[in-house]
């Protein structure tokens, strides 16, 4: 019997490297159990401490939200910071669903504004602790959800069916 191999089975074989790939490239956009874990507690905490401390403390709050939101933002643009929070591929931006983009930008855009009017026509939280209940659910979510959220999020951005993997849609190391 000859060792090359016949054009079915080579066809087969890559394949099934093209499959694994995928699945491989599909792994890596989703980050380590820590940075939900980190997330979480920060989004608890922002939320709980107004009720324990006091109103002083929301801007000090905010503050250390946003630099921890810059650090993982920088995080996520090099290479060593994307392999420390697990994700060491990035998304190609022509991959991503434009129409996925416009709806998360419009969700992006009523959360805000819902927000806003919250926080204009609710002076007072309708039970004691409110801010401590929403931040433990949001936080808990988080943490106990975020992987699997982050893993359908993904396949809805991804072109396509959602079906077929992400068609290349990762360069491949940073």
């Amino acid at each position: 019997m000859s060792e090359r191999m016949t054009p079915p089975a080579e066809a087969a074989r890559a394949l099934r490297d093209v499959e694994r790939r995928r699945d491989q490239a599909r792994a890596s956009e989703q980050e380590s159990r820590w940075v939900s874990v980190v997330f979480g507690v920060a989004i608890f905490a922002q939320m709980a401490a107004p009720d324990f401390v006091g109103d002083d403390v929301r801007s000090w709050i905010s503050m250390a939200i946003a630099v921890l939101s810059l650090v993982y933002m920088v995080m996520l643009r090099t290479p060593r910071g994307g392999a420390l929070l697990g994700r060491p591929t990035r998304v190609r931006r022509d991959e991503i669903s434009p129409r996925f983009v416009r709806l998360a930008q419009l969700v992006m855009v009523a959360v805000a504004v819902i927000c806003f009017l919250a926080t204009r026509f609710l002076p007072h939280g309708p039970f004691p602790y409110t801010g401590t209940v929403v931040g433990a659910v949001i936080g808990a979510t988080l943490i106990l959800f975020g992987r699997n959220l982050q893993r359908a999020m993904n396949s809805l951005a991804f072109r396509g069916d959602g079906k077929s993997g992400l068609d290349g849609g990762t360069y491949g190391s940073r």
